[in-house]
């Protein structure tokens, strides 16, 4: 009997450290950071990061932004020539600007 409540006792010792461990719980992005690409701060390389943003749309928001300053909101992107309505709903989630 004693080694059936050594047994039980160990079990539920592990079942409690299992319930109230940390592990799974983790942000997996850090506290606060936003995973987010900044396209007012974006590099090239960054923004060929994009779902359907190659190289030469990459420039050209790039360009855009020198020339007429940065992006106010997300939604200004648009302007920039290859950035319809479907591409810009599908890199939305993706894309912030500070």
């Amino acid at each position: 009997m004693k080694r059936r409540t050594t047994w039980t006792c160990f079990l539920i010792a592990c079942l409690l450290l299992a319930w109230l461990s940390p592990v799974g719980y983790a942000d997996s992005g850090g506290a606060g950071k936003d995973s987010r690409i900044n396209i007012n701060k974006a590099s090239v390389e960054e923004l060929v990061e994009l779902p359907r943003v190659g190289q030469a749309v990459a420039k050209r928001i790039v360009v855009f932004r020198e020339e007429n300053g940065p992006f106010k909101k997300v939604e200004d992107l648009k302007s920039v020539r290859g950035i319809g309505d479907k591409v810009f709903d599908q890199i939305r989630p993706s894309i912030r600007v500070d």
